[in-house]
């Protein structure tokens, strides 16, 4: 049963509205409004609807409302004034300070039951809405948390495949993503670029399958210590688009994914050029998406740093020197300067 207060110092008042309410509604009469704050607080359930007085002795009905609307519990109580006065400035006062209606003095038992209804309706409306949310809310916290389960059983699943292939281009991968939280942190705080915190979360896992395209090499392809020759390096390079095309058919099946579109889009195009001439589909400068252009730089630095393509590798700071050298080339010249600047924090990355 619904929960009604009457909050009223004439007694006969509050005697006429209990017994035309009765009926219905458990009712909770109260004599002032000093008490009828005393009663809300303690509450454990407070009521679903509030009648009013306005004209009390100790505190008036405006204090009231005004103390309800300050306490989170009861902020959201509909409130309805009793009243015999038919100012206009009292009840935009009222509304002002958030009640929901106005019922004049003297009142009818029949007229107070049907506007009383109407508002306890109204809020068995609300509170339909909220658990109908609050299970929506749920359903899409637990797709959310299904889809995020798939996408890290996909990451581990093609990770764990790249390591029985190539343990060189699986530890590759591991250095990578952790070049990419500290390369996507900085990006995020500087604000300097349209990148989302949520964003960064997602890029950084799945940033571990750029090179998942290379479990179709050959062991010379995949070692590429410098010796390869044309054929071969230009097989090497379909890396990029047999990874891409790998984690197509998954976005066939999983449409709309945004942890597939950056997997898909790293995994393409971390081996375009900022000048176009990269492959595999010589994209340039802003064409190619910036998830590709922050991986390229941190993909070419772990590279110098061990591999460096059969040549002997680079220092620390050999390595950002060369990146550096290659703004505005191989590299966004923005995130150049932007990598550069945390060159500290990149050389303390620990594996």
């Amino acid at each position: 049963m619904h929960k009604v207060m009457i909050v009223d110092d004439n007694m006969t008042n509050l005697i006429m509205a209990k017994k035309a309410l009765e009926d219905l509604y458990e009712i909770i009469p109260v004599s002032s409004g000093k008490i009828a704050l005393e009663f809300l607080q303690e509450m454990p359930e407070p009521p679903d609807v509030v009648l009013l007085d306005i004209d009390m002795p100790d505190i008036n009905g405006f204090f009231v409302i005004s103390q309800m609307k300050n306490v989170e519990k009861l902020a959201n109580i509909p409130v309805v004034f009793l009243t015999a006065q038919e100012d206009v400035t009292t009840e935009i006062e009222g509304y002002s300070l958030g009640a929901i209606d106005y019922i004049r003095k003297p009142f009818t038992a029949t007229l107070l039951r049907k506007r009383v209804d109407i508002h306890v309706k109204l809020v068995q409306a609300q509170k339909h809405n909220e658990r109908v949310n609050e299970q929506l809310q749920k359903a899409l916290s637990e797709k959310i948390h299904n889809i995020v389960e798939l996408e890290y059983a996909i990451v581990e699943m093609f990770t764990s495949l790249m390591a029985n292939r190539s343990f060189l281009v699986s530890e590759h991968c591991t250095r990578v993503e952790r070049y990419m939280s500290v390369f996507l942190d900085s990006l995020i705080q500087s604000r300097q670029f349209s990148l989302e915190e949520t964003d960064a979360e997602i890029l950084k896992f799945a940033s571990k399958m750029h090179d998942v395209g290379k479990i179709c090499l050959s062991d010379r392809c995949i070692a590429d210590l410098g010796d390869l020759s044309i054929q071969e390096r230009e097989f090497a390079h379909t890396h990029t688009v047999l990874g891409a095309e790998a984690i197509k058919k998954v976005m066939n099946v999983i449409s709309d994914n945004r942890f597939l579109n950056y997997a898909y889009n790293m995994c393409r195009y971390h081996h375009e050029r900022w000048d176009g001439k990269g492959f595999p589909d010589k994209l340039m400068t802003t064409n190619i998406p910036i998830e590709a252009r922050i991986l390229a730089i941190v993909n070419s630095y772990d590279i110098f740093r061990t591999t460096n393509e059969g040549a002997e590798s680079l220092t620390h700071n050999e390595a950002i020197n060369r990146i550096r050298f290659w703004s505005g080339t191989h590299f966004d010249p923005e995130l150049v300067d932007a990598f550069v600047n945390i060159e500290r924090q990149i050389a303390e990355v620990r594996f």
